[in-house]
């Protein structure tokens, strides 16, 4: 979408990273976009593009009467939580958010919250600081890119504290996110070196390397491009896997992938599913 955007318009404004990936937002800027720390930046009348975690409704008030074109790039599963939550807004639930604080996403969801000031908890911790609820009716959300192993964690806590808490959906982690997470924990102890491709600004590229080193994998490494891989961690290994951030462009595993072949000598390649 991005890239049909930048051919479409002159001038195309953005206010977050459209996906959490260096080289991928390195080409976007190298290609026109415009980055500006807040909407009320953007001259009337241009383009502005909404990122994949999506903003809140009072981000597109604003848009709307700047008279901006909006681009809407919002991951459809962020749309249809911001939607759930507007509605158990205006229904006078109290809205618990599991996440973290300063990720857009979580801002955003943050942000559709009419009824109350947010609730936001990033761990188990910070659960013993919210008020009493008994007498509210209690739902949670959870940010889409978090590592299931954590969120079960701090759901638990919840329902110790809050037992009539309720999810409208079990709760929203991608599915390729939590996919991916269930192929590294099946496969990471058989691994002598785990590379994921990804920016270390990407929650879900960093949950993956959290899921690769706590589920056995030799030595794991995080990269934003094969430039990064030292050929050095080449030697002596026998068993190799790649996983990619949701927000890592195709292409840098290609990359990856057509680097081990220069490098590594009738070396096979298998897809885990």
């Amino acid at each position: 979408m991005a890239d049909q955007v930048l051919k479409l318009y002159k001038n195309v404004y953005i206010t977050e990273d459209i996906i959490h990936n260096r080289a991928f937002m390195a080409d976007m800027i190298a290609k026109g976009a415009i980055k500006v720390s807040f909407v009320e930046e953007i001259p009337d009348g241009n383009v502005v593009m909404f990122s994949a975690h999506g903003v809140s409704p009072e981000i597109v008030k604003i848009c709307e009467k700047k008279g901006l074109t909006i681009v809407d790039a919002t991951c459809p599963t962020v749309t249809t939580i911001q939607e759930s939550i507007i509605k158990d807004s205006k229904e006078g639930k109290t809205i618990i958010i599991i996440g973290n604080k300063s990720h857009p996403e979580v801002i955003g969801l943050a942000g559709c919250i009419s009824n109350q000031n947010p609730f936001v908890v990033s761990n188990e911790d910070e659960i013993d600081l919210l008020p009493d609820m008994q007498n509210s009716e209690v739902v949670y959300y959870t940010q889409t890119t978090l590592e299931r192993f954590v969120v079960d964690g701090i759901i638990e806590a919840l329902k110790r504290k809050i037992p009539h808490i309720k999810s409208v959906k079990n709760d929203y982690i991608c599915n390729a996110t939590l996919e991916r997470q269930e192929v590294i924990k099946k496969i990471a102890s058989q691994i002598d070196l785990f590379i994921v491709v990804g920016s270390k600004h990407s929650s879900n590229t960093m949950r993956l390397t959290e899921v690769a080193t706590r589920f056995g994998a030799k030595n794991v490494i995080r990269i934003d491009t094969k430039d990064e891989i030292n050929e050095e961690l080449l030697q002596n290994v026998e068993t190799i896997a790649i996983t990619a951030g949701t927000s890592a462009p195709e292409y840098l595993v290609q990359d990856v992938l057509n680097f081990l072949h220069e490098k590594i000598k009738d070396i096979e390649i298998r897809n885990f599913q």
